[in-house]
């Protein structure tokens, strides 16, 4: 296979992940959903898609997917499958422990199937590096146990609180070669305070803040473009909702989340699959497309490595803030259908600057060989999946709700 001209290289080590996200969804609050509900056990599926043809940059700019590199057109697909199954009841009921034994407790398990794909020039610019544009397989397991704080009344409102903790376990599908995974490879846990208020039997609230506690990943995927240790994140989100008769639902939500601090990646190794590359384009090109080879080097040599200098990057952190809009069907008390669509209006993504040196040895196999230039500028690389960027295409959600043994 032909190598990749100087300017290829150039462009795509710049560019190459510009626009490229992963579907990172972010939930706000559906009807009613810390509100004290009957106890029983509850299935709730949901399908999400988008297409991802935007992003935001770390500025807080929307940027396209594609440029340059990636012409105009590329986009990132995906589409999930949630399986959230839920009980509500009291298994200390009869007990002496006390508030315990007098608040109902929540449990939920949240399962996962994901498909992700780049779609137009992303492959074959991903093979250059030797690497995938896709993902798809088993998501990530979410277990979640709360308690119900008290119901009261004021007036015209009912009200109450829940308190609940959320671990996600690392099980789902990852490739470290993958531009896109199912799963994220690191333990996440979330303490998280919400609440729920209805007026007039017409008017619903749900509130929650969240905070994120991310463990670490040493194995980053896509040439160490997935964040080695993800940033913690705050996490606030609103919804409201009105009954227009005893069937129908309406509502909007706003979701909020941001980083604590930057993500870290020391372990970026992003790179030309096939080496050496040649330095003809370099030399009679001298800076024109930012790798500068010393003339005395042409003469030398034909061929030239690249290879990213070793160290430890952070981008300015990230942060993410979209409006939800909603319509539900309700049956019989028993079964709830729910379309949804979610709209981003803010967001910064990370991004990192790597210097890349230039060698007219393998580095890889002469340990003792020094770079004789350096790419000019480094080129600034966009962090990828869901601890790094920030999409700024819609999504979309239908969700089916179902209590067993209702009326």
């Amino acid at each position: 296979m032909r190598l990749p001209s100087l300017s290829c290289l150039c462009i795509a080590a710049a560019m190459l992940t510009h626009g490229v996200a992963e579907a990172a969804i972010v939930f706000t609050p559906h009807l009613s959903e810390y509100g004290i509900l009957p106890r029983g056990a509850y299935a709730d599926h949901t399908f999400i898609y988008t297409r991802i043809d935007k992003i935001f940059d770390q500025n807080g700019d929307k940027k396209p997917l594609g440029d340059t590199a990636i012409p105009p057109g590329s986009t990132v697909d995906a589409s999930l499958l949630l399986f959230r199954y839920l009980w509500i009841g009291n298994p200390f009921e009869h007990s002496s422990i006390p508030f315990l034994n007098d608040h109902d407790e929540v449990f939920r398990v949240i399962g996962n199937l994901g498909w992700q794909q780049g779609k137009g020039d992303i492959p074959d610019l991903s093979r250059k590096f030797g690497l995938k544009s896709g993902g798809s397989g088993l998501g990530d397991l979410f277990l979640l146990g709360g308690i119900y704080g008290k119901n009261h009344h004021w007036g015209v409102a009912n009200f109450n609180g829940l308190g609940s903790f959320t671990a996600k376990v690392p099980i789902g599908d990852y490739d470290t070669r993958a531009l896109l995974n199912t799963g994220t490879h690191y333990w996440t846990y979330i303490p998280q305070l919400s609440g729920h208020a209805d007026f007039w039997g017409r008017l619903n609230l749900d509130g929650t803040a969240a905070y994120q506690l991310n463990g670490r990943n040493n194995s980053p995927a896509y040439g160490g473009l997935t964040p080695t240790k993800p940033a913690d994140v705050y996490n606030l989100e609103l919804n409201a909702a009105w009954k227009f008769t005893e069937h129908w639902f309406a509502d909007v939500g706003y979701g909020w989340r941001k980083s604590v601090g930057p993500n870290e990646y020391d372990k970026v190794t992003l790179n030309f699959k096939d080496q050496p590359l040649p330095a003809t384009t370099a030399c009679n090109s001298g800076q024109a497309f930012g790798i500068v080879v010393p003339p005395e080097q042409c003469s030398l040599t034909d061929r030239f490595f690249i290879r990213p200098r070793a160290g430890q990057y952070r981008d300015r952190g990230t942060e993410g803030a979209l409006l939800t809009t909603s319509l539900y069907y309700v049956y019989r008390a028993s079964s709830v259908i729910n379309f949804r669509a979610a709209i981003p209006v803010s967001g910064k993504g990370g991004q990192i600057t790597v210097p890349y040196d230039v060698y007219t040895r393998d580095p890889r196999s002469n340990p003792t060989a020094t770079p004789i230039a350096s790419v000019n500028p480094s080129p600034q690389l966009t962090a990828v999946q869901e601890a790094g960027s920030v999409s700024a295409s819609p999504f979309y959600e239908l969700r089916f709700v179902y209590l067993f043994w209702a009326p």
